[in-house]
């Protein structure tokens, strides 16, 4: 498979950080979160120091129609066009994946795009993305980031790439399963890997839950 075009994004704050990796061999792209290390958030790491809690992180995949989406709500959002991502009550996009439904382990999750609470005056911050762990005790992981303007564009740019670049992972895949002779891709052993609920959860109204703003 030749070297895919799409590089990995890696935004960095003082409380967290965000990753969005491509994956060739399952054809879909993973969007992770992860805290900070407690007592680093205004500090830079020392060479050879740590920062952020990689192995703590909440991630979600997505796949082409997936990817688009995130794409166009991000790219909404940087326009100052919100008014086309949101329902009707005001709510931001928001994506509910749970791996059992792959037969994986682990919980479910929610992704999206949230406001900030009360922020500052003359704050940059205008939204963040967060990931919420969904668990029977309702005490899941809730990790969030800070996004400006330019990260906004930054996600879009890369979600839309990533869309792109599963088209052509796809047929890659297909002609190598079709030439070992299987009737489909055996799934990887990637502990992240995690696919949208048909029957998500819903609110009164029939909307996906989301979890409180970050």
């Amino acid at each position: 498979m030749d070297k895919p075009f799409l590089q990995t994004l890696n935004l960095y704050r003082s409380k967290s950080a965000l990753q969005i990796s491509p994956s060739p061999e399952l054809a879909l792209v993973f969007v992770s979160l992860a805290p900070v290390i407690p007592g680093m958030e205004n500090k830079m790491p020392d060479k050879n120091t740590k920062k952020y809690l990689w192995d703590k992180k909440l991630t979600a995949s997505f796949n082409f129609e997936g990817a688009l989406e995130v794409a166009a709500a991000a790219s909404a959002l940087a326009e100052g066009k919100e008014s086309l991502v949101a329902d009707s009550k005001g709510t931001l996009p928001s994506w509910y994946r749970d791996p059992a439904k792959c037969g994986r382990d682990g919980n479910a999750k929610i992704i999206g795009f949230y406001r900030p609470k009360d922020p500052p005056t003359g704050s940059k911050v205008r939204y963040f993305l967060g990931i919420t762990e969904n668990n029977k005790s309702k005490d899941g992981q809730k990790i969030g980031i800070a996004l400006e303007y330019p990260d906004l564009f930054k996600i879009s740019r890369v979600m839309e790439e990533a869309a792109l670049a599963i088209l052509g992972w796809r047929k890659h895949i297909e002609a190598r399963c079709d030439a070992n002779g299987h009737a489909g891709l055996m799934a990887s052993n990637h502990e992240t890997v995690d696919t949208p609920s048909p029957n998500p959860p819903a609110t009164a109204n029939g909307t996906s839950q989301q979890s409180e703003v970050f």
